[in-house]
């Protein structure tokens, strides 16, 4: 069954988005089995799910928007006119409700989720918060590598609170002619302050850049000006989140500006074995096959852990006669820039270097007999093989 382990979480996440009272009693009977078992980890992985079900109940939309500061604001439809560009026509934003927004919580380190997880609970402790002259955090800043599941969180955070989202790709409110991008800029925060909605700022160093570098132009100076003044009047609107993947270029204005400010790292090998487990459904790989595509991307992103099982999946459907160490060879040729130089280079000159290379390593201390079968040999043979050439180099 822990073979599957990754596909049983998946059920009870699903079961979990409306559960009853047998769901909850089948789940407690699994965790107490798999403790009972000696599987203890996988035991708090599903204690872990079932605890993040019961606060989401918690933090019901309809809870969350009874108390929501933006409880005078107007309902957004899908026949609400979306603000766009006077001079192209261009729409300014999207609209996603929150039945297009994704269900599923993005996986990231412990640490991280328990940030998220305080973010969305402060509105279910609205009003106990105002009883002390606090209110909840108004704005949040996500920044990151590229392919780290920014965006995807923060359209995740917005199903939580239960609000539909203005999605605005600022990149998309420039424009060459004077003056019309700060008329873009304040348009958008005006809907998005008429209505009740999240405001997803994507791509937000696109005009978010530093005020005072002397390469940029007095109309980029006032667009950031006019970028600050509108996030201020948002303050005691509704709920903002920025999305940039170069926070350098930010303005330590704009910094100040979010209550929130949250790095998403890229994936450690703890979790990219996770999202590898997740992505490569319904291929079968073992452990051993999982933890070795896990070593290839280590320092990549979530995207490309998403870029690899596609990969896989086609490779399986076009070639099945392929080895799987020859796949993943073929994988480095094709993704060079997915896979660190040094691991590249030795994959794909030197099976001997390469086997010691997987040895060697500290972080997924894989052993001879995960390896051998890659190599189409026996853990036997593989270690004679060693051996050989341990008592070459000594002569």
């Amino acid at each position: 069954m822990i073979k599957y382990f990754s596909i049983i979480q998946a059920l009870c996440r699903s079961a979990l988005t409306n559960p009853n009272d047998a769901i909850l009693h089948q789940i407690n009977r699994l965790i107490e089995s798999l403790e009972k078992d000696g599987h203890g980890k996988e035991a708090k992985s599903l204690e872990g799910i079932l605890s993040s079900s019961q606060s989401s109940a918690d933090m019901s939309p309809s809870k969350i928007q009874k108390s929501f500061i933006v409880s005078g604001g107007e309902e957004i439809t899908k026949k609400t006119a979306i603000p766009v560009d006077k001079e192209t026509s261009t729409p300014l934003a999207e609209i996603f409700f929150p039945v297009d927004l994704p269900a599923e919580e993005p996986l990231f380190g412990e640490n991280i989720e328990l940030a998220i997880q305080s973010i969305v609970s402060e509105w279910t402790k609205f009003d106990k918060l105002l009883e002390i002259e606090a209110t909840p955090a108004s704005s949040c800043l996500i920044y990151g590598a590229p392919g780290t599941g920014k965006t995807h969180l923060a359209k995740w955070i917005a199903k939580q609170i239960g609000l539909p989202v203005v999605l605005a790709r600022l990149e998309g409110l420039m424009s060459s002619y004077l003056g019309t991008t700060s008329r873009n800029i304040g348009n958008l925060f005006a809907f998005a302050n008429r209505y009740k909605c999240v405001l997803l700022l994507d791509e937000f160093d696109a005009i978010a850049k530093l005020r005072n570098d002397p390469q940029e132009v007095g109309e980029v100076k006032r667009v950031v000006n006019t970028l600050l003044q509108s996030l201020d009047t948002r303050r005691e609107k509704g709920f903002t989140i920025g999305v940039t993947n170069h926070e350098s270029l930010l303005d330590p204005a704009i910094w100040r500006r979010f209550d929130i400010q949250i790095e998403i790292p890229k994936p450690s090998p703890e979790v990219m074995i996770h999202l590898l487990k997740k992505f490569v459904a319904p291929l079968e790989y073992n452990d051993s096959e999982i933890k070795f595509l896990a070593w290839c991307l280590e320092g990549s992103s979530g995207a490309d852990a998403e870029m690899l099982a596609k990969w896989l999946k086609r490779s399986f459907v076009l070639d099945k006669r392929n080895s799987f160490i020859d796949m993943m060879k073929q994988f480095t040729l094709l993704n060079a820039g997915r896979v660190e130089p040094t691991k590249r280079n030795i994959m794909l000159h030197s099976d001997e270097e390469f086997i010691n290379m997987l040895l060697n390593d500290k972080t997924y201390s894989f052993k001879q007999k995960d390896i051998a079968p890659f190599f189409g040999i026996t853990p036997s043979s593989l270690s004679k093989q060693l051996s050989k050439s341990k008592d070459t180099e000594k002569i």
